[in-house]
């Protein structure tokens, strides 16, 4: 027992509780409407007796005018071009010329660059099943079986394999990657068992890069082989959870470094916090453990939220001067809490998982190219998540390849602050007109821009 004048242990000086710092959210304001959405104006005047002066009866002069602007939507139309292709001959009846047909993303097939744009918005952006476009099409006049459509998409990926392969050179030549990987379910996979799931894997660029690159790979797996056959070349970080299969990577190929993402051992803690039973009259945040953690993670992504805009050498000075003070406090924490706390619970696990990723979850202070998380990663894969959750499963291995091009393709155009319809209409209209072998960079999302799309006939 420690008298009165016996200095208290480290231990004993921290507090019982503490509280998460709260943050104050901004109030919702509503935008103006775009200024390049078309605009028609109406002009409202008022009656020819309310122009009358109610005092002396003079005419009333007109000054000026309120404007008040309000959205209208014209549902989607559909529209037949009809190729009327002119024939030529001559009186010595040699022969017959007749005006050629617009090449075609799939020759001789009803389907328009404009159509298989829409198409694959509705399903790989908007997360609208084949079988719900065929309905919603017959609503308008026209029947196109979903069987078609399927067989649409798979053949345009096959058209757009160029960019994607190009994208994937691109991204393998960056400093740094960040990787994400969720289960897919492929019903005509060969060999397919419940233990070899199918999976889709997502591999970025990080914030700090310019001409987002964000690409999916569908592997009939999980294990090492298959991240490591997508970034053979690739030397530099590798942001990701804490999946074996990562490490396993990283031994193979040392030249790969693993960043952890702090936002996954946050969200362990915020389990634990979550799980302690809430008292009357005491908010769930003051809880000791669990919130003196999440305290200091939140230190650091403040520290992250204020530097998000400086350079890269700015970004990694503040982290060395301020968030490695931190880190180092977290860790102490972490070591001292480890031996005294069950192993198997919410608590321990988390102490556990942060633990055996410190090496990691340490490394994105070694560059400030570096994310404090994987965040961005988990966000780009969410699309297709969402997407599963409506159509389910691919039906076959080359429908689940068409889904990570197209996937690929609409998510580099979005983070490329590019519109992916219009994106597709302009680049399905160019493709069929390239030679075979030639370059398609130009038409790379990075390298265009809204204005280049704006293209009114795709065949001329």
């Amino acid at each position: 027992m420690l008298s009165s004048g016996t200095a208290a242990t480290e231990e004993e000086q921290e507090p019982e509780t503490q509280t998460i710092e709260a943050h104050q959210r901004k109030k919702p304001v509503r935008k103006t409407l775009s200024e390049d959405l078309p605009r028609d104006v109406v002009t409202l005047d008022v009656s020819e007796e309310e122009k009358q002066c109610d005092c002396c009866g003079k005419e009333l002069q007109a000054f000026g005018h309120e404007s008040s602007c309000k959205l209208d939507i014209v549902p989607a139309q559909v529209k037949v071009i009809e190729f009327q292709r002119l024939k030529y001959r001559c009186e010595c009846e040699s022969g017959v010329k007749t005006a050629p047909m617009p090449k075609l993303p799939i020759p001789k097939s009803i389907a328009t660059p404009g159509l298989l744009a829409w198409i694959i918005t509705s399903k790989y952006c908007d997360a609208l099943p084949l079988y719900r476009q065929e309905f919603i099409l017959k609503r308008m006049g026209v029947e196109i079986r979903r069987a078609s459509m399927s067989e649409w998409m798979i053949r345009v990926s096959v058209l757009l394999q160029p960019l994607y392969d190009t994208l994937q050179k691109m991204l393998v030549k960056q400093p740094c990657i960040q990787a994400d990987e969720t289960p897919l379910q492929v019903l005509n996979e060969p060999d397919r068992t419940p233990q070899n799931k199918s999976y889709m894997w997502l591999y970025r660029t990080t914030g700090q890069l310019g001409s987002p690159v964000v690409l999916y790979n569908y592997q009939s797996g999980r294990d090492h082989g298959r991240p490591q056959a997508f970034l053979s070349g690739f030397s530099g970080y590798l942001q990701c959870d804490g999946l074996p299969a990562y490490k396993t990577l990283s031994s193979k190929q040392p030249e790969i470094k693993l960043v952890g993402s702090l936002a996954h051992a946050r969200r362990k803690f915020k389990e634990a916090l979550d799980a302690i039973p809430k008292k009357k009259g005491v908010p769930q945040t003051k809880v000791s453990k669990p919130a003196q953690v999440l305290n200091m993670i939140q230190t650091l992504y403040a520290i992250e939220r204020r530097i998000k805009d400086k350079s890269v050498e700015e970004r990694f000075q503040i982290r060395q001067s301020e968030s490695r003070p931190v880190m180092d406090k977290l860790k102490k924490w972490l070591d001292r809490q480890q031996p005294k706390i069950a192993p198997k619970s919410r608590l321990g696990k988390a102490i556990t998982y942060a633990q055996n990723q410190w090496s990691y979850l340490m490394r994105y202070l070694d560059s400030g190219l570096l994310d404090i998380d994987n965040n961005a990663a988990e966000r780009a894969i969410k699309p297709f998540v969402i997407g599963r959750k409506n159509w389910l499963f691919a039906q076959c291995v080359d429908g689940a390849k068409a889904s990570a091009v197209l996937y690929s393709l609409i998510e580099t155009a979005k983070a490329n602050g590019l519109e992916p319809y219009a994106w597709f209409r302009y680049v399905l209209s160019k493709l069929p007109q390239l030679s075979k072998g030639s370059s398609v960079e130009h038409l790379l999302p990075m390298k265009l821009t809204p204005d280049n799309l704006k293209i009114a006939d795709w065949w001329k």
